[in-house]
C-alpha cells in the first residue's frame, strides 16, 4: 500500500499537531497517533523534501476518515480560538428596474451577482454564534458540528457538515435547519482553504436555509441591447452604438428634440414580428407619429435592405446621379423621388411603443 503523507495527528494528550511546528530537534518530545486508527506515527523532518507524519507500521488506514476527521477539529479548533469565522454568501438578486426596462436583457439582469460578506460568531459587534460542538444530536439528527448560541439559546442553530466520502441526506437538507456543507475534501489543503477563508458560499460550500439580507441591485456600467436614436431639430438622427445601464433613461445631446431607446432588430422580431424597418426607422417613425415633422432619407419608401449589400441603400441612386448608394439622411430635404414609405406609416403609435422607449429625464454626461 502506497504511504500516506498526513500534516496532522494528535499527540499523547489528543492534542492536534501540525508538522511545519515541529523540528528536527523536538520531534521526539511526544508520542504521536493517528486521527483515524489511533495507530502511533513518526515525525519525518530531513532537510530537503517536505515534512509528514506516517505510520510507524504498516496499516490498513486509507485517509478517507482522516480528512473528515482532520476538518471537523480544524474547523472547530478555528471557531474556539478566533474572533471571527467568515461566511459569503453568493446570491443573484435582479435589477431593481427590471420589470420597468423595456431594453435590459431580462436573463442577465435577473441575476445581478451580489457577494455578502457575514460573520457567524458576531453581528453588530454582539454574540451571534458562541458554541461549537462535535457530532451533537440536535432534532433527530447528528451534524459534523452543531454551532448555537450560549447568549441566546433560542437562536436556531448551524449545522455544518464535512463531505468527504458522503453528503448529507435528503431528510437532513430538507429539515429547515440551516446548514453549511463543504465541497467534497480531496486533500489538507481544501481544509486549508476553509480554515483561511471562511465559507465561502459555491466555491467551497453549500449553504442551506439562511436567507441574508440583500441591497437592491442597479447596475450602471452594464452595456444593454438597445439602439440609442438622437434626433435634432433638422429631423436627423444619429445613433451611438454603445449603450450602458445608468444611460437608459438619460439623455446623450442636450441639443436633442428627442432620444429614444429601439429594441435590436432581433429582439423587434421576437416582439412585433409584423415590423420590417431597421431600429432607425423605427425610431424615426416614431418622431413621426409623435408630431415631429421630419423628411429623412430613411422614411422615404425608395429606402429599401439589399441582400447583395447587406445593408439599406436608395434604389434610386443611380436615377438621381448618386455616386454612392448611401445618401446622407438630409438629401431626403431637397430629393425630388421623395416619397414618404407607406410601410412605415401604417404603424400606430401604440405599434411603436412595443418596441420604442423615449427618454424624460435630464442630460448625463458622456465621457
Amino acid at each position: 500500500m502506497k504511504e500516506i503523507k498526513y500534516q496532522y495527528c494528535f499527540d499523547e494528550h489528543d492534542n492536534l499537531v501540525f508538522i511545519g511546528d515541529l523540528k528536527q530537534q523536538n520531534k521526539y518530545d511526544h508520542i504521536y497517533k493517528c486521527l483515524q486508527c489511533g495507530k502511533e506515527m513518526i515525525a519525518n523532518i530531513g532537510s530537503y523534501n517536505r515534512a509528514y507524519f506516517s505510520h510507524k507500521s504498516n496499516t490498513a488506514c486509507d485517509g478517507e476518515s482522516y480528512l473528515h476527521k482532520l476538518a471537523k477539529i480544524r474547523i472547530k479548533i478555528k471557531f474556539d480560538t478566533s474572533d471571527s469565522f467568515p461566511i459569503v454568501f453568493n446570491r443573484c438578486i435582479p435589477c431593481s428596474e427590471v420589470g420597468n426596462c423595456m431594453v435590459g436583457n431580462k436573463d442577465i439582469c435577473k441575476s445581478h451577482k451580489e457577494e455578502i460578506p457575514l460573520d457567524l460568531k458576531k453581528w453588530n459587534s454582539k454574540p451571534l454564534y458562541d458554541v461549537c460542538q462535535e457530532e451533537e444530536p440536535y432534532g433527530g439528527f447528528q451534524p459534523d458540528l452543531l454551532l448555537s448560541s450560549k447568549s441566546n439559546p433560542d437562536r436556531p442553530p448551524i449545522f455544518i457538515e464535512v463531505y468527504k466520502t458522503h453528503k448529507s441526506s435528503d431528510s437532513k437538507m430538507n429539515s429547515g435547519y440551516r446548514i453549511i456543507e463543504t465541497f467534497k475534501l480531496s486533500s489538507e489543503a481544501d481544509i486549508d482553504d476553509i480554515i483561511n477563508r471562511g465559507f465561502i458560499e459555491n466555491d467551497n460550500c453549500k449553504i442551506i436555509g439562511f436567507n441574508p439580507e440583500t441591497k437592491i441591485a442597479k447596475k450602471i456600467e452594464k452595456e444593454i441591447n438597445t439602439v440609442r436614436v438622437i434626433i435634432n431639430k433638422n429631423g436627423l438622427a444619429r445613433f451611438p452604438l454603445v449603450v450602458k445601464c445608468g444611460m437608459v433613461n438619460k439623455k446623450y445631446d442636450p441639443n436633442s428634440v428627442l432620444e429614444l431607446n429601439v429594441l435590436p432588430m432581433d429582439l423587434i422580431h421576437d416582439v412585433a414580428p409584423q415590423m420590417d424597418p431597421n431600429p432607425i426607422q423605427i425610431g424615426l417613425a416614431y418622431a413621426v407619429k409623435k408630431g415631429l415633422s421630419i423628411r429623412n432619407c430613411m422614411l422615404c419608401h425608395f429606402y429599401k435592405f439589399n441582400e447583395w449589400q447587406s445593408r439599406y441603400i436608395c434604389i434610386k441612386y443611380k436615377k438621381l446621379g448618386l455616386e454612392n448608394s448611401h445618401p446622407e439622411q438630409k438629401m431626403a430635404m431637397t430629393c425630388n423621388e421623395y416619397k414618404p414609405s407607406q410601410m412605415i406609416a401604417k404603424y400606430t403609435l401604440l405599434d411603436l411603443q412595443k418596441v420604442v422607449s423615449e427618454i424624460n429625464d435630464d442630460l448625463i454626461e458622456v465621457k
